[in-house]
């Protein structure tokens, strides 16, 4: 899959990107707002098998570039008309910039409209989940995209470093998202 916005790309990883990927999801600055401060310690060969593992499938593991750079990840799953995403800005240069917003709506588009995607999964909703510390991103789901908290789950799993930790989760409908992000280029 690929999606070009103005100078955002999300596109399907490849075996090329399997070096940056495994480099992002071993360093634990990058990893620990989802509770892997000391990252996954993940072998580049298991890397390179999970991209192997998508190719030609709807479930999807994405590389974002902004300005030809790559930038973050996203993937995205389905199950029951319910697309299950989730993304992240790998790069700290990129972030709290406004790419975050332009990220999800161009994402959220793509999986409600794309009809290789639909025709197999009709996608009805969305549903993510963030930590609770994570207010920055609550915001944006909220306030930006127009999400619903529909779950917060306080103390539900222990981090890599044995500290309990809570997430919300978020919903929003095909209906909703069209009705509050009528113009994505905002």
């Amino acid at each position: 899959m690929r999606i070009e916005k103005d100078n955002i790309v999300i596109r399907s990883a490849t075996i090329d990107d399997a070096e940056q990927l495994n480099r992002w999801w071993n360093d634990g600055n990058v990893m620990e707002h989802a509770g892997f401060p000391n990252g996954l310690g993940e072998p580049l060969e298991d890397t390179i098998e999970n991209i192997k593992s998508r190719e030609g499938k709807l479930n999807q593991l994405c590389i974002i570039e902004i300005d030809g750079k790559p930038v973050g990840e996203l993937s995205y799953g389905f199950k029951d008309n319910t697309a299950y995403p989730g993304w992240k800005i790998c790069d700290v240069n990129y972030q709290n910039k406004g790419y975050g917003t332009k990220i999800i709506r161009i994402l959220f588009e793509y999986l409600f409209t794309d009809e290789v995607i639909n025709s197999k999964v009709p996608v009805e909703r969305i549903v993510w989940d963030t930590m609770l510390e994570n207010r920055r991103a609550q915001h944006v789901y909220e306030r930006k995209i127009g999400a619903r908290k529909i779950k917060i789950q306080e103390n539900s799993w222990k981090d890599q470093l044995g500290n309990l930790r809570s997430f919300v989760e978020y919903e929003i409908t095909r209906e909703e998202f069209f009705n509050k992000n009528t113009s994505i280029d905002s």
